[in-house]
């Protein structure tokens, strides 16, 4: 289908990663959509008082350079730019004071105490907030990291919770709200109501009036302010996508009827199906699954795994070893290496989701004396085998994620469609398609920027319905 045009129209995807932020142009034309990438960043977290946190100053002014630099495209293809729209991961918040600014440092959910779940549980025991929320416990979860804020007395001046993404669209244009997809990641939304779970909050000592509105996605924010448009050249409308990358992502690949299953893979992997309907019972809790809320009101019915972490992470230390900056000419070579290792009839696998692969440093003397406890084999472990290790350990929990979602869901999944950075690696993708015994269909490496750009431009009145713009793309 073509669409007739007054020119191409641009919308502009702000896409915060755990590893990396992207800043990309989608231009529809009379043809399709033309994704240009304005500028890439790297997203290193930073020590702040002892305290691992994100670096939201910095990576916020990379984000003013990124829309100043799609702006500037977009001009130079006779494009108009008719929205802003910012996702992020999930969970992680900043506390923004009545003036606007940081109460506290973003802290990074990696920095998650286990005894701030169990003060929670003290006060909500968890079957019960599970029933209510959806959720599974986790240090990272946003709930969790609140009753540490009340403990340290955060939130006695009752500063807004913004998450990532929403922190960014506050700072884009003034706006305080929670885009449902990412409210949902919290913990604290309630699928009965639809609204946060109030009862919940006050059991917990959260303060309510911390909670901003919630606002469903393709909803506006409001124009860029008036220094954010001085520094990227033009004053730009800007709407709640769905914020949480994985909604975006699933938003831009399936539709909530299709009896297909999604593998969103980067430093975290969120495997699962849309559904229709949250699936709240004990067995669904006890395998680890969470119902996010999608775009219009669908389910993201997922468990949230480990991605790319481990072995980002084993990267990262063998070049420090080796004493060289060229991480990716030392990934290719390792993954080919990896690739040549034949495979064995019977192939131990490791968690990667193991609490001892949770915090970052020594990760692969970490995973190789998982393997040896595992196996019995005292001998060392080369880098070529603990790179097969990490990818059959990732296929291994893909599929068996996918097989519990269909039974959970009462709904086997046909097909996989994979997205994310995990998807280009093409030895990752052939052993997941082994271990599911289901074709695996690559989806467009930036699926989470179009699933924004696409939810923009019914926003804008371009397209009628999500379908429309999901079917330019």
């Amino acid at each position: 289908m073509t669409i007739s045009l007054d020119g191409p129209r641009g919308f502009i995807a702000v896409d915060l990663g755990g590893q990396s932020g992207r800043v990309l142009l989608g231009t529809f034309t009379g043809s399709g959509l033309v994704l240009d990438e304005a500028h890439r960043f790297v997203n290193r977290p930073a020590i702040v008082d002892g305290l691992l946190c994100w670096d939201t100053g910095r990576l916020f002014d990379e984000t003013l350079t990124g829309l100043a630099s799609a702006v500037s495209i977009a001009a130079s293809r006779g494009a108009t730019v008719e929205g802003i729209g910012v996702d992020s991961w999930g969970v992680d918040y900043g506390l923004v004071g009545r003036e606007g600014d940081l109460v506290a440092p973003v802290r990074h959910h990696r920095a998650g105490e286990a005894r701030h779940v169990a003060m929670g549980h003290d006060r909500v025991p968890a079957d019960e907030a599970y029933s209510r929320t959806g959720i599974i416990e986790s240090t990272i979860n946003t709930c969790f990291q609140l009753v540490r804020d009340v403990e340290l007395d955060l939130l006695s001046s009752e500063p807004t919770v913004l998450l990532t993404a929403d922190l960014w669209t506050f700072w884009l244009t003034g706006t305080r709200a929670a885009e449902r997809t990412l409210a949902s990641t919290t913990g604290m939304l309630d699928w009965g109501t639809g609204d946060w779970a109030f009862d919940l909050l006050e059991r917990w000592g959260i303060p309510t009036t911390t909670m901003p509105r919630l606002v469903s996605a393709g909803s506006p924010a409001g124009q860029t302010t008036d220094a954010v448009s001085e520094r990227i050249g033009l004053s730009v409308p800007v709407f709640h996508v769905a914020s949480h990358d994985t909604a975006s992502a699933f938003a831009a690949v399936v539709s909530a009827d299709e009896p297909v299953a999604v593998i969103s893979c980067g430093t975290w992997a969120l495997v699962g199906c849309r559904t229709s309907e949250p699936v709240l019972t004990d067995e669904a809790m006890a395998a680890g699954f969470t119902n996010e809320e999608g775009i219009d009101g669908s389910v993201v019915f997922v468990r949230n795994l480990s991605g790319t972490w481990l072995l980002e992470e084993c990267l990262r230390e063998w070049a420090s070893e080796d004493g060289t900056q060229d991480v990716s000419a030392l990934r290719s070579r390792l993954l080919a290496d990896a690739g040549a290792i034949a495979a064995a009839s019977s192939v131990v696998t490791i968690d990667p989701g193991a609490p001892e692969l949770i915090d970052p440093g020594g990760m692969p003397q970490r995973i190789a004396g998982i393997h040896r406890r595992l196996t019995g084999d005292d001998r060392s472990v080369s880098r070529p085998e603990i790179v097969r290790l990490i990818l059959e350990s990732l296929a291994a929990s893909f599929a068996s994620t996918i097989t519990t979602a269909g039974r959970l869901t009462a709904r086997p999944c046909t097909e996989v469609r994979m997205i994310g950075g995990g998807s280009r690696i093409d030895l990752l993708v052939a052993l997941t398609e082994r271990a599911v015994a289901l074709p695996v269909r690559i989806g467009h490496a930036e699926a989470t920027s179009i699933g924004s750009i696409a939810i923009q431009s019914v926003a804008a009145g371009v397209f009628a319905t999500l379908d429309d713009a999901r079917r330019q793309a």
